[in-house]
């Protein structure tokens, strides 16, 4: 048998006798495909880069050489797509993009939830940096969109390193306690043992012991004032979390002990026409919100200056602690030189280098805490959502050009398998395939050019 041959003419000449079976498939395919590209939805995209400043504060549960080693591997943005995508944060997105009538039942709630997340896209361009881009059919909302997944995402984070902050600065808060009352303990069972000692040393060493008394009776004021500072605090940040239009828990404001700080007795004076007010009228009333108002604000100035207050005598109790230490020091120095109460000063310089340490990691601590309540200041958006002017989807000369392209293909494809299924004979190679002898040609039909 030989071999088929197909030339060109031979080619041109199926798709003139198959024209039908060529030009219908590509044109119902081009025609299909112009059709949807102008009848698809139009797509608009807006995005926004967020830059991500690391902290410069370094991780009190860590050591310090592990610290220094481990400082730069604190990735922020570890979980971010995690937050972007999550159901809380997609139905807050939802909350303010105004859709929440749309949610009729559980089931369009989901389904509403998977559309936008499917509109949703991100991309982590480097370990400092991510860009959050937002698909839809309106340009404004996409812009809207894109402002409101980035304060969501930065507020999410900014939570979660608080809440850790949080956690740092109360365990080592309890710790510093806990050391704090055992390394009292063992100072108090020295100097006991010291003073029964105290004939044996020089007058003006004898005079330490008083101050160490002083010393004691100044921490043990200031502490005091410390506890009643951190309770507070704790009133004032529960009544401050209140949610609007709410009534404000007065009982415990009323309970907050009476403390030498600023606008402490405005407060109280807020606090009173504020009860006096909504004894009478409903949260609504417009006097009732503008004295809760006023309540709100003076308790974040009574709250910062309690803070402020706090860290001072913080410091001036550490700093009586020192002298008071100096001071026992000065004493144990002179029982040092006698070899006398070995085991008692043993552990009292035991408690007394954890106590020290304990209060470098509360410091450390605070100033991670600090510095966590203004989180958000370390996400920088360099490149801010722009109201989008062209539409980023569909490509409608993409899709035309593709439907031209796949319409040509299936019509010579048609026309291929038109042709193969014919079993017409036309010209002798159509005999040639049987391997039987020509015994006769018959002559093809004359064009009316030919007459």
């Amino acid at each position: 048998m030989k071999n088929a041959q197909f030339t060109i003419e031979e080619f041109l000449a199926v798709l003139r006798r198959r024209r039908a079976s060529f030009i219908i498939p590509a044109l119902i395919i081009i025609t299909v495909s112009t059709i949807g590209a102008f009848l698809i939805t139009r797509q608009y995209v807006s995005s926004t880069t967020i830059l991500v400043q690391n902290d410069a504060v370094l991780n009190p549960f860590l050591s310090y050489t592990m610290a220094m080693s481990m400082e730069g591997s604190d990735d922020k943005l570890r979980n971010f797509n995690e937050i972007v995508y999550s159901r809380p944060t997609i139905e807050a997105l939802i909350d303010s993009l105004g859709m929440r009538a749309r949610l009729k039942n559980p089931i369009v709630k989901d389904m509403l939830i998977s559309q936008i997340s499917k509109n949703i896209k991100t991309d982590r361009k480097s370990s400092d940096s991510f860009t959050i881009s937002y698909y839809d059919s309106v340009p404004a909302m996409a812009q809207r969109a894109v402002r409101i997944l980035s304060e969501l995402f930065i507020q999410t984070r900014s939570n979660i390193d608080n809440r850790k902050n949080k956690f740092a600065v109360t365990f080592y808060q309890k710790k510093l306690d806990q050391l704090q009352s055992k390394f009292e303990k063992s100072q108090s069972v020295l100097v006991t043992a010291l003073k029964q000692h105290v004939n044996e040393l020089p007058e003006d060493e004898k005079t330490l012991y008083t101050n160490i008394s002083d010393y004691d009776k100044q921490v043990r004021v200031i502490q005091q004032r410390l506890d009643n500072y951190q309770q507070a605090l704790t009133i004032l940040d529960a009544a401050s979390k209140t949610k609007a239009g709410t009534h404000i828990d007065l009982t415990q404001l009323y309970l907050i002990p009476l403390l030498d700080v600023p606008y402490q007795s405005e407060l109280q004076k807020a606090v009173s026409n504020y009860d006096q007010l909504s004894q009478q009228y409903t949260q609504l009333y417009p006097d009732v919100q503008s004295a809760r108002a006023k309540v709100i604000q003076l308790i974040g100035l009574v709250a910062n200056a309690i803070k402020a207050e706090l860290v001072r005598k913080q410091a001036e109790m550490w700093s009586l602690e020192k002298l008071r230490n100096d001071a026992i020091t000065s004493v144990k120095n002179a029982a040092v030189a006698k070899n006398q109460d070995q085991d008692l000063q043993t552990n009292f310089g035991i408690y007394k280098g954890l106590y020290n340490e304990m209060k470098v990691k509360l410091e450390q601590a605070q100033a991670s805490q600090d510095i966590g309540e203004s989180g958000a200041e370390g996400y920088v958006v360099i490149d801010p959502a722009q109201l989008p002017t062209t539409p980023a989807k569909p490509n409608r000369a993409l899709i035309i050009g593709g439907g031209m392209g796949l319409g040509l293909f299936l019509g010579i494809l048609a026309a291929g398998l038109s042709e193969l299924l014919d079993t017409r004979i036309r010209i002798p190679e159509d005999v040639e395939v049987f391997e039987k002898p020509i015994i006769a040609y018959l002559p093809a039909p004359r064009s009316s050019d030919d007459k």
